[in-house]
């Protein structure tokens, strides 16, 4: 009975580690009173990239674009910037789409410009898109490029980089190439792959504000309901391209689709609408395709959904967003997680809206206008729902143990520090998240060689017993 109760009491105290973590002091606008955003995250060369509407982190200025060394937030060049005859002190606001493209980051937002000597050089006038080669942020391909409004997202499909947002038109070296809402970028030029229009309140704004992949097709959804011309309700809100031509994914929305993913193969929806366009299936703000409708994901929320993201890692799925509540009222403060049968408050969750969602090696980065999470630690725009702190890479539980590779296929080695163990009789176990041992063995030399090769993917614990001591630390299996 006392092994028993141990087991669970190990696995209580290292799943009770999952909790809020800060990123250095997080990001500010200048004027501190001002609200600043986060609103895209990205890993980018295995460093975390944030990006969004925000000026400095303590007295590093960083203009809208931001790169994690594990312990602070640094510089990317001189970030983003807005407006002609603006000052040194403007910034951009280059979050609302990142990814990678060709062996460059791109940064789509809000900005006339990016990187450079200086704030309004000429030669890195990049109009709302541009890309990062390493040490600098450039234009698409020479200065002038980019749209002529703010783009909303960024995404690779079938080697283009599709673009969406609230612009009508974009400009290469080749000329002007109409685009409402929509264009796509071949590395070399602009092309038209459908103009959005449509009849949603308040105000009839056409454009893409999120792409996902899905069974071999592309997945918009926005502000619409008609490409090309089809008749207004045609796409409510989403739709699916095959490289060739549109397609409906039943009868859509009856509001705007702001966020978009798949997950364990389902595709899931996030926005501003409450029901489906016919108004018969009430869906508040999430939603799940199930291949010919779109179903609700268990109560919903009372607000806006911004982001969704999966995490194949722990089995959670994520949502963030205006909402404060669950559909049936139960707390959801801008965040939740779905446990398969309801939504589950991230602990206490931010004190404002969150717009990015990124997951990472079993954390999950998060980004909005917030200031506090959980009981009020205090994460200005940026913060990690996780077991532990992190750097650029994470920590283990107990410093004297080391578990490599990890994460790992299966196939992995447990060394413990020498000076740790004078013991000849040393044991290791391995318990899964659910606290049973699916691994018992000894240790040789203060080292093991372990293979596991038909454990699922997740998060397992190692623990070590040596001179009546107990060494522990987490391990990644993907």
């Amino acid at each position: 009975m006392k092994q028993v109760l141990f087991y669970f009491f190990f696995i209580a105290i290292n799943l009770s580690a999952q909790t809020w973590h800060t990123m250095g002091i997080g990001v500010q606008k200048n004027i501190l009173s001002e609200p600043c955003v986060v609103s895209g995250i990205i890993n980018y060369e295995d460093s975390i990239v944030i990006a969004g509407n925000f000026k400095k982190s303590g007295t590093t200025i960083l203009n809208g674009t931001a790169k994690w060394d594990g312990n602070n937030w640094q510089k990317m060049g001189i970030g983003t910037w807005i407006g002609n005859g603006a000052t040194a002190d403007s910034t951009g606001n280059g979050g609302f789409g990142l990814c990678s493209y060709n062996n460059n980051l791109i940064v789509a937002g809000s900005f006339l410009g990016a990187g450079g000597m200086y704030i309004n050089d000429s030669n890195h006038l990049a109009n709302g898109i541009a890309k990062w080669d390493g040490s600098d942020w450039l234009p698409l391909t020479q200065t002038g490029d980019g749209l002529n409004n703010k783009c909303s997202d960024a995404f690779v499909f079938n080697n283009n980089l599709y673009l969406g947002g609230f612009f009508g038109a974009g400009w290469d070296s080749s000329g002007v190439t109409p685009g409402t809402g929509l264009l796509r970028w071949n590395d070399t030029s602009f092309s038209n792959v459908g103009n959005l229009d449509g009849n949603f309140p308040p105000n009839g704004d056409f454009a893409a504000l999120a792409f996902t992949e899905y069974q071999g097709k592309l997945i918009m959804g926005g502000y619409f309901t008609s490409i090309d011309g089809s008749p207004f309700g045609s796409y409510s809100g989403i739709a699916a391209w095959n490289d060739n031509v549109w397609s409906a994914l039943g009868g859509g929305f009856n509001d705007a689709v702001f966020a978009l993913t798949v997950y364990n193969g389902t595709l899931y929806a996030g926005g501003k609408f409450t029901a489906t366009a016919d108004n018969l299936t009430p869906l508040n703000h999430i939603a799940k395709w199930n291949g010919t409708q779109w179903l609700p994901v268990g109560e919903g929320f009372n607000g806006d959904v911004y982001a969704i993201c999966g995490d194949t890692l722990t089995n959670n799925l994520y949502a963030g967003g205006s909402f404060t509540q669950t559909g049936t009222g139960f707390p959801a403060n801008h965040i939740s997680r779905w446990n398969g049968s309801f939504w589950q408050e991230l602990y206490y969750g931010t004190n404002n809206d969150v717009y990015a969602l990124y997951a990472k090696d079993s954390n999950l980065y998060v980004g909005g206008k917030f200031t506090q999470v959980g009981t009020g630690t205090s994460a200005n725009c940026i913060a990690v729902w996780g077991y532990q702190p992190v750097g650029i890479e994470e920590q283990d539980l107990n410093n004297n143990i080391q578990v490599f590779p990890n994460p790992s296929s299966g196939t992995f080695r447990v060394l413990l520090e020498p000076g740790q163990n004078k013991s000849q009789n040393t044991e290791i176990k391995i318990w899964n998240s659910l606290g049973a041992v699916i691994y018992t063995g000894k240790m040789q030399n203060n080292m093991a060689e372990i293979s596991l090769p038909n454990s699922s993917k997740g998060i397992y614990f190692v623990q070590i017993q040596a001179d009546k001591l107990f060494y522990t630390s987490r391990l990644v299996i993907e």
